[in-house]
């Protein structure tokens, strides 16, 4: 082996460390369930069932500091189906929304900010009810992009810390939009029977929060509210979503999930315990705003 020896009065060369910034952070989460309930002789009643639902979430955040630009964006599917033995295969949940927000520093934890968020479904959706025979019927009520919500907003958004946003958009347009008026009936998300999309100026506001008390469990809410500047802005819509889970190891978790939705243009038939539509003096049905849960 050929030894050399080193001089250690004199400082040694280095070369020059090349720092790549990483801009972009992805991440994404998933969960799966399955469901099956089997009776047999089951005195007491019941019917057995079997369901499936699938949540899947891709995150894609966006960072430079020397341009002072952020962007947080999600994917988001959440999709099942439930087979019973009168009914057989039906949808259970629908949903594919994304969230697109890039902002801007103004001063301290306050950012110049645009949004777009869009919310629909992929599959056929049907409601199921009995005619006045008796006899059980359907109807379809959504499909991909049918309906179809987009709300673009501008305004100022607030980061308290990594995990809570604040987002207040002044200038906000939200979009409902059914093409297919041949098979759905648009009015039932507040579009008027000679259009194909309701149009609404108006305000938003966001606030998106991940609380983890503790390293094990942790909460997540989205809350989106927006109210109409021209027509009955007093009746703002919500849309809540809370997301709880629970760590218990490295393959399984406990998850508890609540989405409230209030629209006032989303009016739904009024029925009575018996299942029969209450009728106004002029024996149309009776439709009315309700919270759907």
């Amino acid at each position: 082996i050929n030894v050399q020896p080193i001089d250690n009065k004199t400082l040694l060369d280095i070369q020059n460390i090349a720092v790549i910034p990483q801009y972009w952070k992805y991440r994404s989460e998933a969960s799966f369930v399955l469901n099956q309930a089997s009776l047999s002789n089951w005195v007491k009643g019941g019917e057995g069932s079997i369901s499936t639902a699938l949540d899947i979430t891709g995150y894609a955040d966006y960072n430079n500091k020397a341009k002072k630009l952020s962007s947080n964006n999600f994917v988001r599917l959440n999709f099942g189906y439930i087979a019973t033995g009168n009914e057989g295969i039906t949808k259970n949940l629908d949903l594919l929304e994304t969230n697109l927000k890039l902002n801007h520093i103004a001063f301290g934890k306050v950012y110049f900010s645009a949004i777009l968020l869009l919310k629909t479904q992929i599959a056929r959706g049907f409601k199921y009810f009995k005619t006045t025979s008796g006899a059980d019927t359907s109807s379809l009520v959504s499909k991909f992009m049918n309906p179809g919500i987009i709300t673009i907003g501008l305004g100022l958004d607030y980061k308290r810390n990594k995990t809570t946003s604040i987002n207040f958009s002044p200038l906000s347009y939200k979009g409902t939009f059914v093409t297919d008026t041949a098979q759905i009936d648009q009015t039932q998300y507040g579009i008027a029977k000679n259009k194909k999309s309701l149009n609404e100026p108006g305000v938003s506001f966001m606030i998106s929060n991940e609380f983890r008390h503790w390293k094990t469990v942790s909460v997540i809410n989205r809350l989106q509210l927006f109210t109409n500047y021209i027509h009955n802005p007093q009746n703002v819509d919500v849309d809540w979503e809370m997301i709880a889970t629970a760590h218990l190891n490295w393959f399984t978790d406990v998850r508890f999930n609540t989405h409230i939705i209030f629209d006032d243009d989303t009016k739904t038939v009024e029925q009575y315990k018996n299942g029969q539509s209450v009728l106004l003096p002029d024996g149309t049905e009776k439709k009315t705003a309700r919270v759907q849960f």
